[in-house]
This record gives C-alpha cells, structure tokens and sequence, in this order.
C-alpha cells in the first residue's frame, strides 16, 4: 500500500488505505509499534466488504514527531489523550462517520479514550490485547532502566507475534526498523501515560457494542487485566473472542483467526446501528404526527 498523509489539527499523520466496501474500520497501533504491525490482518481482511484505515500515531513511520517549528515533541504530547485527539482530527478530515474503531495494546486505550469522547462517531469499538485501562505501577528506576535498554543493540523486548510459523524475516525488519526510529520521549511518554491510566471504571458509560479481544498466552498485560476490561463493559454491549495459543499480538500471529471475527463483530454493529436509526427514525416519525393531530 502506497502510504498517504493527512493533516490532523497540528499534526501530519501518514496512513495506509486498503479496500472499497461499505464498511470502515480503522486500526490502531500499540506503544512502540507503528502500522506495519497490521500486515497479516489486513491479509485476510475482504477489500470488497471493508475500507480499511491503517494510522500512524505521531511518532511512529513517517508521521510528525516535532511541532511545525521544528521544536520535537515533548514526553507528554505521546499521551492516550493526545493520540485520542490525534485521532478524532483524523476522523473529521477524512469525514469518517458509522465506522469500527480497532485498538491493539496501547491503542486499547487510545481508541477507549476515544469512544467515551466521542461515542456517536463509530458504530463499535474493538480491544485487543488492551494495555491495563486501570493503569500500572511503575517500578524505582524504570525510566533510567527504558533509556539504558534503548542503548542496546539487542531489539526491544516484547511480544510482537515473531514466533509465529508465517512470519517472514522482511516483516520484522519492517516492524523493528519503525521501533528503532522512534524518539526516546514516544518511549517514555507512553509508558508514563499508560501507567495513569484510570478508564476501567468508565467503561460503564459505552453504549455501543464493544469487542474485547486477547490471546491466553499474552504475558505483557495478561489474560487477568483483558477479562477485568470486559467484565467492566455494561453486559447488553460487550463481546469477548480469546484466541488459543496466541500472545500479545495476535494481529501477527492469529493474523487471519482475528480477521474473521473482525469481519462478524463489524457486520452485527453495522445492523445493530441500522436498527437503532430505523427506530429514531419510527420515534420521530411518530412524534411529528402527535404533534400534527
């Protein structure tokens, strides 16, 4: 896919597109990773059913990473909040309306941050392998420990799905390249906000039908951490798929397993959403006749 790049609020952000079906759904890279990280979804994903928007976070490929003056961003603009407002700048400049929001690790959060701002924009919302929504206690020292790490010619450690049979070498140097380039304070900012996070307890408020998604052999944020996620979801509108034998990134290793429930998860939203503007539809039609007689 030829990348392209839209200019969301402040910031230039580069994305991929693929498929022309009715149906949209926008994937949403995790803390270190970047767009790359989609490929074997995007695989399996039908370019007839779905229009497929793959983002790049401010960061990460080849979107911004400094402010139009050149001035670099600083740790705290590689918050949720920030790739939350990031992304709805996308949304209205690419006029996205009635789509299916796809969040994988640390995008988990970004898209949540998302959906409780701005609910009436998508028509579902999917959590892969969220990052804890309730946060995470940093240990003494982790911020010396990340620089030093990243000083080390080893790749970063983490579970990005490399075991798999299917993955070939070119994946992951196309996936470790855009981790390597990326600035220290998108490391450290990430972590610091993931850490603060409080959005467990809102997930209450979610209206829309809500996928939660993992792998049982995800040791980064646990099998623990994604059932407390979606036991927090009002019951009417929550989903859980867990994927066998997979780990934190089942985008890469359970690549087309995801796929296929992507595909079914967003077709019920679609027809949950049709039901619901038929019904407005009925509601108001029946009021304007109240009204008349």
């Amino acid at each position: 896919m030829e990348p392209k790049f839209v200019q969301a609020g402040s910031v230039q952000l580069e994305y991929f597109e693929q498929g022309h079906g009715l149906d949209v759904v926008v994937l949403v890279h995790g803390y270190a990773s970047s767009a790359a990280i989609w490929r074997y979804t995007l695989e399996h994903l039908s370019e007839d059913q779905f229009r497929v928007i793959v983002l790049n976070n401010r960061g990460a490929g080849n979107s911004d990473r400094s402010h139009s003056d050149g001035t670099p961003f600083k740790e705290e603009d590689y918050s949720v909040e920030t790739f939350a407002e990031d992304l709805f700048n996308v949304a209205e400049a690419l006029n996205l309306d009635g789509f299916t929001l796809v969040g994988h690790s640390m995008g988990g959060a970004t898209v949540t941050q998302f959906a409780l701002d701005h609910q009436d924009r998508i028509k579902g919302l999917v959590l892969l392998n969220s990052t804890p929504l309730n946060g995470r206690t940093l240990k003494n020292g982790w911020e010396d420990e990340l620089k030093e790490n990243l000083l080390s010619p080893e790749p970063p450690a983490g579970d990005m799905g490399f075991d798999a049979a299917h993955v070939t070498e070119d994946f992951k140097e196309a996936v470790l390249a855009d981790i390597a380039h990326n600035p220290v304070e998108r490391f450290i900012g990430g972590r610091r906000s993931m850490a603060a996070l409080r959005l467990r307890d809102r997930l209450r408020k979610i209206k829309i039908p809500t996928m939660v998604m993992g792998g049982d052999w995800d040791k980064t944020v646990g099998v623990d951490n994604i059932l407390a996620d979606y036991l927090a979801l009002p019951e009417e509108i929550r989903h859980l798929s867990i994927f066998h034998q997979s780990g934190h990134s089942p985008n890469v290793d359970n690549g087309w397993r995801l796929a296929i429930v992507l595909e079914r998860f967003s077709g019920m939203a679609w027809e949950e959403d049709l039901k619901a503007e038929s019904l407005s539809s009925e509601q108001i039609d029946s009021s304007m006749r109240m009204k008349k007689s």
